[in-house]
């Protein structure tokens, strides 16, 4: 069953970044340049962080995920409750979860360290999706592993959420515009391109906001909810405007002096 749930999970993730791919070309807000270069970079990004995220995903993930549904471990095992009640609490803690691990990624320096090559990207399209250091991804494994074991997420839901996150990830992320009042209501309940624009600037007060991954309701709930002004919208990225591509560069950004 796990493998059937992670070749659709993968199936996702493949269809649906080409679907927002070719959508930047007919319906963008930024006009990306370069969209086959940065393509090509953050594919290889992509490929090379597949390749190294096999170890922890076959060694930690799904020996956890097997263990706790085994041995009834976690908070929802304690409740007890009916599937459906159990997968709506389940995906609330973890997108609760992830609103807070992305926020410490930005207060932490250590963390911040990995986390600020997804933001060295002077443009923003559904390939920024793909840029992320492969520290930042082994320890948001582990930040995983802890909650499925505290919470006795199913496996399903797991997979679930990993789908929805990856899903909701590419579409925050790509250059697609929205009709202003379409935009106003949908960022009310999930995360839109144009909302999660402002986390991209360079400007810090909305930099250092706007961490949802899936539903905002975290940001308006503990007032990290910002809206940039157009003009820095317009200047993404850091001010360090020099690291934006070279593989090895970004591979070595976190242990740099900053």
């Amino acid at each position: 069953m796990i493998d059937v749930l992670l070749n659709l999970k993968l199936l996702f993730f493949v269809v649906f970044f080409f679907i927002f791919f070719a959508l930047e070309f007919f319906y963008n807000q930024r006009n990306t340049e370069r969209k086959f270069s940065r393509l090509l970079f953050h594919g290889t990004f992509a490929i090379f962080n597949t390749i190294i995220m096999r170890i922890p995903s076959l060694f930690l993930l799904l020996p956890i995920l097997l263990i706790t549904n085994e041995n009834k471990f976690g908070l929802l095992n304690i409740l007890n409750q009916n599937f459906l009640v159990e997968s709506i609490l389940g995906f609330l803690l973890l997108d609760f979860s992830f609103y807070w691990f992305h926020r410490l990624n930005h207060v932490n320096n250590f963390l911040w360290r990995f986390h600020k090559v997804h933001h060295l990207d002077t443009q923003m399209d559904v390939t920024t999706s793909l840029r992320f250091h492969f520290g930042e991804l082994i320890i948001s494994s582990l930040y995983k592993s802890v909650l499925i074991l505290l919470f006795g997420i199913p496996i399903v839901l797991f997979i679930f959420y990993e789908i929805l996150l990856s899903l909701s990830a590419q579409f925050h992320h790509s250059d697609i515009r929205l009709q202003d009042k379409a935009d106003h209501y949908l960022s009310k309940i999930i995360v839109t391109p144009k909302y999660h624009t402002n986390h991209h600037t360079v400007a810090l007060t909305s930099r250092n906001a706007n961490y949802a991954s899936i539903l905002t309701i975290w940001d308006y709930m503990f007032f990290s909810q910002k809206e940039a002004d157009p003009k820095d919208r317009e200047y993404l990225g850091t001010q360090d405007r020099e690291k934006q591509f070279g593989f090895i560069t970004n591979l070595k950004e976190p242990f740099t002096d900053n």
